[in-house]
């Protein structure tokens, strides 16, 4: 689960400008900081990662542009729900998910960001009439969108199946993360799990958001960063495909994780994802 920092122009304008509902220009959209509103896929291989998504999940695609870029919507049903991106021509670039926060005012939080000792990997900017927004790593290196939607993209209270539906930060230094998010996105923190010594914090505003965990000593080879996680019925059942999809499962099922509910795997690029049952 060694992630590379990478981000491009492209992941931008495409989770800015993917999956929203239309509105006036002008309108206030009012979307609360610290929901996730968007993820895009880095890869090297765009052609194995439409196979391997379609074959595991179902979703179908759709060949667009952002600017003068190729891009791929991801679709489960009718729901836009994410976004896959070419990196090939970015050489520093690494397979992952990245994930993108809504915020209040991106250049104020670019500058907290700063302030905190993170990184700005993509400098704020206008896409008119979507959104505005920039990429940052934050102060243990885990990369971040940032975005002010100017178009609705409703808050999905109940989980969909197929769809994204958590985030959860892995920290090098959980105390300082928390610190960190609570004064990016006004979360508070509560534990909510203390089993196999480790306490899990879930993260809130006026619902819960995310988690966030301590990585042990002993997990040298994880970078920290932010796992998003895939709402599924049967996820051992989701992970038997995974090998023959040219994915790998990385943490398989087990008893004393969420109930057996939650599997961990990497796509063919590389990239980690979660597939959970919820609730477990």
């Amino acid at each position: 689960m060694r992630n590379r920092l990478t981000i491009s122009v492209v992941a931008i304008l495409a989770a800015a400008a993917a999956g929203v509902v239309n509105a006036p220009a002008s309108a206030a959209v009012t979307i609360e900081t610290g929901r996730f509103v968007w993820h895009d896929l880095m890869t090297r291989d765009v052609p194995a990662a439409r196979r391997f998504y379609g074959g595991l999940l179902g979703w179908q695609f759709e060949d667009v542009k952002r600017g003068d870029r190729p891009y791929v919507l991801a679709r489960s049903g009718s729901d836009p729900v994410a976004g896959i991106v070419d990196i090939n021509h970015y050489p520093d670039a690494g397979a992952q998910w990245i994930s993108f926060m809504a915020v209040d005012d991106v250049d104020k939080s670019v500058g907290v960001v700063q302030s905190a000792g993170g990184k700005v990997l993509v400098d704020a900017r206008d896409l008119e009439p979507v959104a505005r927004v920039a990429v940052v790593a934050d102060p243990q290196g885990a990369p971040l969108g940032l975005a002010r939607l100017r178009k609705d993209r409703p808050d999905m209270v109940k989980p969909v199946a197929r769809q994204f539906f958590w985030d959860e930060y892995l920290a090098r230094d959980a105390a300082q993360a928390l610190d960190f998010y609570k004064r990016l996105a006004g979360y508070q923190s509560s534990i909510s799990d203390t089993r196999l010594g480790v306490e899990y914090h879930v993260l809130q505003n006026s619902r819960k958001r995310a988690g966030l965990f301590q990585l042990p000593a002993t997990a040298t080879n994880i970078l920290p960063n932010w796992l998003p996680y895939i709402l599924v019925d049967d996820p051992q059942a989701v992970g038997s495909r995974v090998s023959g999809l040219g994915g790998q499962v990385i943490l398989p099922a087990a008893p004393e994780r969420r109930n057996g509910t939650l599997v961990i795997i990497k796509d063919p690029s590389g990239a980690p994802l979660a597939l959970q049952k919820y609730p477990y």
